[in-house]
């Protein structure tokens, strides 16, 4: 990837530029990093459940937490319980949220992205913290999987690059900046 090379260009109908952040965008992050200070291991389940997923332990067994026990604590996961989204059945998945639904989340421009935003693709989700350089490098608040090198919730400082109305993420992927409802 090549560093700071940013390219912008419109695209029609793909942001609200109308649309002010949500009030909640402090309670979002603050409510993110709970999980980031707590380090709280990646289950794509909920606390004491059955986790599906083949790379993870067969049972989610992490921090005791009443709040959060309810929500899978995996980058969905998190994203629903930052947005403070209802936890039926652990919280919306990737595909539960825009570009794919769009009842709790709607799409925005990449240059519309502010603290408490994410962005999504089909397989990962990650609440947006803030730019460390505007269109090249941002700040992020994720929970990665279980057989990364930092299988819990934490920030990620990455270099990025805006290509039309998506964010290239270096280590990550392609994603469409979303913002809850």
């Amino acid at each position: 990837m090549r560093r700071g090379l940013v390219v912008i260009v419109a695209a029609a109908g793909c942001g609200r530029s109308d649309a002010a952040p949500p009030p909640t965008d402090s309670v979002a992050i603050a409510r993110a990093r709970q999980w980031v200070d707590a380090r709280l291991h990646y289950c794509q389940a909920i606390n004491h459940a059955r986790d599906d997923d083949p790379e993870c332990p067969t049972f989610c067994e992490r921090a005791e937490h009443p709040e959060w026990d309810a929500y899978r604590s995996d980058c969905s996961g998190l994203v629903s319980w930052a947005w403070q989204l209802p936890n039926e059945h652990g919280g919306r998945t990737t595909r539960e949220l825009a570009p794919f639904v769009v009842d709790a989340s709607y799409v925005i421009a990449p240059e519309e992205l502010a603290p408490g935003d994410a962005v999504n693709n089909a397989h990962h989700v990650m609440l947006f913290a803030g730019w460390l350089a505007r269109g090249a490098r941002a700040r992020f608040l994720e929970e990665p999987g279980c057989t990364t090198e930092e299988p819990y919730a934490h920030e990620l400082d990455a270099d990025v690059m805006v290509i039309g109305a998506v964010v290239v993420v270096d280590g990550r992927g392609v994603f469409t900046p979303i913002r809850a409802r």
